[in-house]
């Protein structure tokens, strides 16, 4: 008999889709992930990752970010902005930095708490906005148990690290839906179902009230083995619409 693997423990992680109004309507920033990223190369995602030790350290947060006292996931949200800082070069302040260059000047070794302190005034992780969480499945070997915010851009350029992310682009959730469905551009399944969670809005105004709104549902996906392969289904009371993830999605996360 073949003895069960145990059920790894999901580690935290924070995702963010930054928005804002573009010329042809809402526009989320995406990030291209390098063909040699072990997990999903080539796919376009919203900038994020794990949520590392300092990120848990509260007292390292104290006079240092917005809302520290009312936020349970503080961790988080300051992982998502660190994320966003380290992948994008964009700091999300509660006021903008008075330099705009600054950011881009500070080499990349120096930790993010003292990138804080260089560039001035408190990291605004009172802006972001609940918006899903998402369990990677059981069966997995590495497992992340991922909470997505979204937040208004405020104006600052980004630009990718040149890393992990590879290009990095302003684009229509609709018109990125528009091009996988063309297969012109690869998704992972949580990312293609965000997506359209966010098209249904056509503003940022829009689009943050009915985060505020909307009842969190975690979203643990199921795997099952069946002699077509693998079928991979999320509840129908998560709300959005798509409950089995294609082929096309899950050739993108197969490593």
């Amino acid at each position: 008999m073949t003895e069960r693997r145990p059920i790894a423990m999901p580690k935290p992680a924070s995702s963010i889709l930054l928005i804002r109004d573009g010329g042809q309507g809402l526009e989320v920033l995406m990030t291209e992930r390098a063909q040699t990223m072990r997990f999903a190369p080539g796919a376009f995602v919203f900038p994020g990752g794990k949520v590392d030790r300092m990120d848990q350290a509260f007292w390292r947060w104290q006079g240092r970010t917005t809302g520290v006292k009312a936020y349970r996931d503080l961790p988080y949200r300051v992982a998502a902005l660190r994320e966003l800082y380290e992948e994008a070069g964009v700091l999300h302040m509660e006021e903008p930095v008075g330099d705009a260059h600054l950011v881009h000047r500070i080499p990349a070794r120096v930790p993010f708490s003292r990138v804080l302190e260089i560039a001035g005034g408190l990291l605004d992780t009172a802006s972001l906005v609940p918006f899903a969480h998402w369990v990677t499945p059981e069966p997995m070997p590495r497992r992340f148990d991922t909470y997505f915010y979204l937040a208004a851009h405020k104006g600052q350029a980004a630009r990718h690290d040149g890393s992990e992310a590879v290009s990095m682009k302003w684009v229509s959730p609709r018109k990125l839906l528009a091009d996988w469905e063309a297969e012109r551009t690869p998704l992972m399944f949580p990312t293609r179902l965000n997506l359209m969670k966010l098209a249904r809005a056509s503003t940022v105004t829009q689009a943050l009230l009915e985060a505020r709104r909307e009842r969190i549902v975690r979203t643990l996906p199921q795997v099952n083995m069946q002699d077509r392969g693998v079928r991979l289904t999320i509840d129908a009371a998560t709300g959005y619409g798509v409950t089995e993830a294609t082929e096309r999605e899950l050739s993108v996360e197969r490593p």
